[in-house]
């Protein structure tokens, strides 16, 4: 069974392109721009600080008129990041240096999800940012909403105790706004859509054993067109099908193989599945059409320090461990704790109601996920959760379709929205072995 399908475009650099295109100076065209409501939030705090944007979702294109760093206007009314951490996280960095104050929100979920990863750098230069202190889960930290009031910053070393591409971004964008030089180093490479991106836009940022290097005053120019490939993490839920899936191939079109996302590439391929890239293109983004086999699959072990290039799709990478043969031992997952829902919990929970086994370790220094895998599946009784988190749903949705039950047995699968509106559709493709583009 064979299918060709095209999945939604990266929701990473989605964001980022209609961020540096509004810091931009002139108008961009944004080709297959992601129209999830995480990128409209994104669109719509961008609007509510004065920049024209237009979107044609029909056409999958934005135009937008950059009015450079310090163009903004002072918003009437606080800012809704609605569920999108990244657009909480970066927009932080950038209105930290505004001359004007505002405030930052989200819904429910996003209101408990740590945010002192991104305010700690941002204080340390110049930024005064205030947050509702509490403790979630165990950990004490700072949550929406943010009260921001806008301040001279000055550029200084920082040094990150986290790797995560959104703090990066919010101090690169912090520092383009800030006197002087600002360094910035995290303790393992996080993905680089935002340093690659950045060319296009005339920022060439320097990186020197082991720091970036950004320099304040520079200005962003206008690329005119920016096109944005499909997304790795809505590919990975089809590569996983199609990995677990007897006499099964899936090619994905046009999707981006940055090197720091393809961890679940990496991994995938460990546990004996089929990958191949073709009709690969190099750009600033290089992407290709991704062909993926049914294979015979093997446990593996995935070390702390490949996380940061997969951490979106350890769901994915745990519902197909449960079909390999062994113990797949995924080392240093604790950010799972506080994404959309907890997804080591999730994960737990829900592969135990079909019979796998999952054990959370706690270590000194980390938790690990380890599912052992290949002992065959249980009914499972009752309804499967998605804890409204989109990543939990859509991989519990390709476990139930691989084991031919009613997709009906998962609760709350709108939350797919988030990030894949298209999904359904493009699943029942795949389980047919028929096509599909939206």
């Amino acid at each position: 069974m064979r299918s060709c399908i095209v999945v939604p475009s990266d929701k990473s650099i989605s964001h980022r392109a209609l961020i540096f295109s509004a810091i931009s100076n002139g108008r961009i065209e944004i080709e297959n721009l992601l129209f999830a409501e995480d990128c409209l939030s994104t669109a719509d705090v961008l609007s509510r600080l004065g920049i024209s944007i237009s979107l044609s979702k029909k056409l999958r294109r934005a135009v937008v008129i950059g009015k450079g760093k310090f163009g903004f206007t002072m918003p009437r009314e606080t800012l809704f990041a609605g569920n999108s951490g990244t657009t909480m996280r970066i927009m932080t960095g950038l209105l930290a240096g505004q001359a004007f104050d505002s405030v930052i929100d989200g819904d429910a979920s996003l209101r408990r999800r740590p945010m002192l990863r991104v305010i700690s750098p941002l204080l340390e230069m110049g930024a005064r940012i205030r947050g509702r202190v509490a403790r979630i889960k165990g950990r004490r930290d700072v949550f929406a909403p943010l009260e921001i009031e806008g301040s001279r910053l000055i550029g200084r070393r920082i040094v990150s105790n986290v790797a995560s591409a959104q703090v990066k971004t919010a101090v690169i964008l912090a520092g383009l706004c800030a006197e002087g030089r600002t360094y910035y180093r995290e303790p393992i490479l996080s993905r680089d859509h935002t340093e690659r991106l950045l060319k296009d836009f005339g920022i060439h940022l320097i990186r020197r054993k082991g720091w970036i290097i950004v320099d304040g005053g520079r200005n962003l120019i206008s690329p005119g067109r920016i096109f944005v490939p499909g997304d790795i993490s809505s590919a990975a839920f089809f590569m996983g099908y199609a990995a677990i899936s007897p006499s099964t191939e899936v090619v994905i079109k046009r999707v981006g193989i940055n090197p720091s996302r393809l961890g679940v590439v990496r991994v995938f391929k460990r546990m004996g599945v089929k990958i191949t890239f073709l009709n690969k293109v190099n750009s600033p983004e290089p992407y290709a059409d991704i062909v993926v086999k049914s294979s015979n699959l093997k446990a593996v072990q995935v070390k702390a320090e490949e996380i940061p290039s997969l951490i979106d799709e350890v769901p994915i990478i745990a519902v197909v461990a449960a079909f390999a043969k062994g113990k797949t031992q995924i080392e240093g997952v604790d950010e799972l704790r506080v994404k959309e829902s907890d997804r080591l919990y999730a994960l737990a929970y829900n592969l135990g109601k079909f019979g796998i086994r999952v054990d959370i370790k706690q270590r000194k220094t980390r938790t690990d996920l380890i599912i052992h895998g290949g002992r065959g599946f249980s009914r499972p009784k009752g309804m499967v959760k998605s804890f409204s988190d989109h990543r939990i749903a859509m991989s519990m949705a390709v476990l139930l379709a691989r084991l031919g039950l009613p997709i009906e047995k998962l609760d709350n699968r709108d939350c797919t929205a988030i990030s894949y509106p298209e999904f359904w559709d493009t699943l029942e493709a795949v389980t047919k072995g028929v096509d599909y583009e939206f």
